[in-house]
């Protein structure tokens, strides 16, 4: 066995013991749910993400809004702007929403993640943003504008709701 084969081998022996090192720190990461939560906090940044946008007047005299789908670090929330004369926009009302997984429902023929709809038939549009909870179990997030206290409610959808 000469010199060369010797080197050859410690070499391809500490590259091993690399390898398997870096692989056992893996299945580590992938198995802890604590220290997958850190490391995925290490890569996620922290800035908003605006997920959704869409624009309209809530009655024929209310107040024209436009109306974000905003996505945080852990949390989603609806942003509302009243839109002025100038077209500057106001916030107005910031409504969480109490999932963190953003979802979809069909509208109109489209798959939609935020919609302005009459929900209840009573000539003002609701704003309407879908979210899965923690077991994917999707809710309908409905907000109804009060223009007495100038405020948002959360309501639930009328018995037999029909987005299409």
């Amino acid at each position: 066995m000469t010199s060369s084969d010797t080197t050859f081998k410690k070499k391809e022996l500490v590259m091993m013991a690399v390898l398997a090192l870096v692989a056992m720190v893996l299945v580590t990461v992938a198995v802890v749910p604590s220290l997958r939560g850190k490391v995925k906090e290490a890569f996620v940044s922290s800035e908003r993400n605006i997920l959704a946008k869409v624009s309209g007047s809530l009655s024929p005299d209310g107040p024209r809004v436009t109306v974000l789908k905003i996505q945080s670090k852990n949390s989603l929330s609806v942003e509302v702007f009243s839109q002025g004369d100038g077209g500057e926009l106001t916030l107005i009302a910031k409504l969480p929403l109490f999932e963190a997984r953003d979802g979809y429902f069909l509208y109109k023929g489209n798959a939609t993640n935020l919609a302005l709809t009459d929900v209840d038939k009573d000539g003002s549009l609701e704003i309407v943003a879908p979210t899965y909870d923690d077991q994917m179990v999707p809710r309908l997030n409905i907000f109804r504008y009060n223009p007495n206290t100038k405020s948002f409610d959360r309501v639930t959808a009328p018995e037999g709701f029909e987005t299409k």
